[in-house]
């Protein structure tokens, strides 16, 4: 199951941009659905520059589609539904997507898939990271940290910019508090989004710990 986070490595490091976007959507029983989607349109058009017969691009969605493919099979066997991958954008964006009962499922899920925002960057032993705890009506959102010291070097540091992050939630409930500065409310306070450089959100001095209050 280390394919797909090896094939994520492998883009974030020779990309020029990046976008990486997580969404989470809460049923007031705390089921709903996950997707994480990757924005690969600049390195798809970088390779077609580089090789006019489309064979490093081809690769490479052939390597994704194997990978989701793998996560998507031992996904089914944990409880999960509705269980989706494939191309979006004209075949410049990647996603897999799908739905949960509760929350001990979806930890479960984001380990077992590597769809962890950071889960190409973790330690080979933290596989069993709780993403999420809910206790009655407060849900806790904690992000994997990386362990490896390249991320606080000055070569990534200097890339940051070009690896974004998105971290979206959304809620049948409304939320009533949440403890975060980087997270913006929408005006339903439904909604919730951090967007930033996934270079400082792997970093442990970075806050992202969210927790929601919900009504």
């Amino acid at each position: 199951m280390k394919k797909l986070s090896y094939i994520l490595l492998f883009i974030v490091f020779i990309f020029t941009s990046c976008t990486i976007t997580q969404e989470f959507h809460f049923n007031k029983d705390f089921s709903g659905s996950a997707k994480i989607t990757i924005d690969m349109g600049t390195l798809i058009d970088m390779m077609a520059g580089m090789d006019s017969t489309g064979t490093q691009s081809a690769n490479l969605k052939d390597s994704l589609d194997f990978a989701f493919k793998e996560s998507s099979e031992k996904l089914k066997g944990l409880g999960v539904t509705n269980v989706n991958y494939g191309w979006l954008d004209n075949d410049k964006t990647t996603y897999l997507s799908y739905n949960f009962p509760d929350i001990e499922t979806l930890n479960k899920a984001m380990n077992a898939s590597d769809d962890g925002n950071t889960s190409f960057m973790k330690s080979e032993d933290n596989d069993e990271h709780v993403y999420f705890k809910r206790k009655r009506k407060t849900l806790i959102y904690e992000s994997v940290k990386s362990k490896k010291d390249s991320v606080n070097s000055k070569e990534m540091a200097s890339m940051k910019d070009y690896y974004k992050y998105k971290l979206i939630f959304t809620f049948d409930r409304k939320i009533k508090k949440v403890d975060n500065k980087n997270i913006i409310l929408s005006e339903k306070n439904k909604k919730a989004t951090l967007n930033a450089s996934l270079i400082d959100v792997i970093k442990h001095d970075y806050n992202s710990i969210i927790k929601f209050k919900l009504k």
